[in-house]
């Protein structure tokens, strides 16, 4: 007997795109790339409350929801801020402060982490069990 709801489905991509934005982050920060130490926390707390949704309608399901949502912004905003100099470097062809070669990582860490935010707030919205 199926007892998901599409929130349930949106709630585990999340958090599988949560994930998948914390391999590209190390894999950035790897290849010299700039990463807020914050960056790593909101992504952690983000994928276990998106985790915890997967339990179904709880009283603190609302809540989480609407965490993760928040985190995976906030992760977004730090990651594009962070790397402005590389993609604006990429662009003009020209380097000073920031690493062009880059900016095609902060564009993808970008897409993938606003998917993951995407799902969040879509989750936040549905139902998890039916």
């Amino acid at each position: 007997m199926n007892k998901k709801a599409i929130g349930f489905y949106f709630a585990g991509l999340s958090a599988i795109l949560s994930i998948a934005t914390v391999v590209m982050v190390v894999l950035y920060a790897g290849q010299g790339g700039q990463v807020n130490p914050l960056v790593y926390v909101a992504l952690g707390v983000a994928i276990v409350c998106d985790g915890s949704l997967l339990f179904g309608e709880k009283p603190w399901s609302d809540f989480t929801g609407i965490i993760a949502a928040v985190l995976l912004a906030y992760a977004l905003m730090v990651v594009l801020s962070d790397g402005i100099w590389n993609i604006a470097e990429s662009i003009n062809g020209i380097q000073m402060v920031g690493l062009p070669e880059l900016a095609g990582n902060n564009i993808q860490i970008a897409v993938v982490n606003g998917l993951a935010m995407l799902t969040a707030i879509i989750s936040c919205f549905t139902k998890k069990s039916k």
